[in-house]
């Protein structure tokens, strides 16, 4: 894993990569069934108070979440348009800001909007023996 951030600045990225015991379908599918009952378990343990997906295909869905922080913080509101396509026996994840559904799911005043952009990679590798390999990539 790298990391850089930049003194005195709300700013940071990173690019880390991981070698998975399970297809690229599989590891795709995971990141992206948001409605999973451990997706959503896992929310709730990491301190999320609300949590709104909506699916608008196949391919895209809107995630927006609140997570409380604590320490006199305000709030702190993520909203993102996930989109996810095959490219050359690739899975590119897309995860970016989006005020598409502002309508649907108002921002609470108070909370702060946070900004973010990320973007996953799922690489098929070799297997060992039967056990599929995917490399997955991060970058924020």
């Amino acid at each position: 894993m790298k990391m850089v951030h930049v003194d005195r600045e709300s700013l940071a990225t990173s690019l880390t990569t991981a070698l998975v015991d399970a297809s690229v379908d599989e590891c795709a599918a995971y990141e992206f069934s948001l409605d999973s009952r451990e997706h959503i378990k896992k929310a709730t343990e990491r301190g999320l108070t609300h949590r709104y997906v909506k699916h608008s295909s196949e391919h895209t869905c809107y995630l927006i979440t609140t997570r409380e922080l604590g320490f006199f913080l305000n709030p702190r509101e993520g909203r993102s348009k996930i989109t996810w396509m095959k490219v050359d026996g690739k899975i590119v994840m897309d995860v970016s800001d989006t005020k598409d559904v502002a309508d649907e799911d108002p921002s609470k005043e108070g909370n702060v909007l946070v900004s973010a952009h990320a973007v996953w990679i799922f690489e098929r590798l070799d297997p060992v023996g039967e056990i599929p390999q995917t490399a997955v990539t991060f970058t924020t």
